[in-house]
């Protein structure tokens, strides 16, 4: 994913990460609340959240599982190509592409070469948004024809945090009570999936407080 340096930066220790204000990052790793893991020019290491602008793509679901990953393009009434960009479990720093295709989900690796460029075949982007928008028209596989489509957006909604909620485990999503989540996974009867501030993980429902208005309209209980 791209940001955009707002600040200076300077590396006061080896695994930091120097750049200019508005140069372009490659965000390699959101997980920390503080840090982001980041590549420029070749290079990566941290760089403060605070110092550069970067939105979260709603197709980037971070640390999650494979099999929560098909959960989550395989619901009912999503089209083919419904798609999520995840990282690898294999590979820490690299990521995995997740497709909804005939009742099923297929699943990519996506490759980098030596200049740091990413690619599922041939065609090579320098960010994962490039690629993205590639593969809108041009099929990632080369067995099926398969189009990126963005899941759809009323699948998701926002809930107010009743509590704080610290992590017990990986993968869990960490916020304080008040917080603005939105959910985009709420298939489980204890554990929802959500993002906040550029983080994206699991949580227990009953630390949120759903809106009246969306619970009538997804039927929750």
């Amino acid at each position: 994913m791209e940001a955009r340096g707002l600040y200076e930066f300077t590396a006061n220790n080896p695994d930091e990460l120097s750049f200019k204000k508005g140069d372009i990052l490659k965000i390699l790793d959101s997980s920390d609340p503080h840090w982001f893991k980041a590549e420029f020019n070749g290079r990566d290491g941290l760089v403060p959240k605070t110092y550069i602008k970067w939105t979260k793509p709603e197709w980037f679901f971070g640390k999650i599982l494979r099999q929560k990953a098909e959960q989550t393009v395989n619901k009912p009434g999503y089209p083919d190509g419904a798609f999520l960009i995840r990282e690898s479990e294999s590979t820490p720093g690299d990521f995995s592409l997740s497709v909804k295709f005939a009742n099923g989900a297929q699943h990519f690796k996506v490759l980098r070469d030596g200049a740091g460029k990413y690619f599922l075949w041939i065609v090579k982007f320098n960010s994962l948004n490039q690629l993205v928008d590639y593969h809108r028209t041009s099929s990632v596989s080369r067995v099926e024809t398969i189009y990126l489509k963005d899941i759809p957006k009323s699948q998701t909604f926002e809930v107010q945090a009743l509590y704080n909620f610290q992590p017990q485990e990986e993968g869990e999503l960490q916020f304080s009570k008040g917080d603005t989540i939105t959910v985009t996974d709420w298939t489980d009867q204890n554990w929802w999936q959500g993002s906040l501030k550029g983080r994206t993980g699991v949580f227990p429902f009953n630390y949120v407080k759903v809106p009246a208005e969306t619970k009538q309209r997804l039927k929750l209980t």
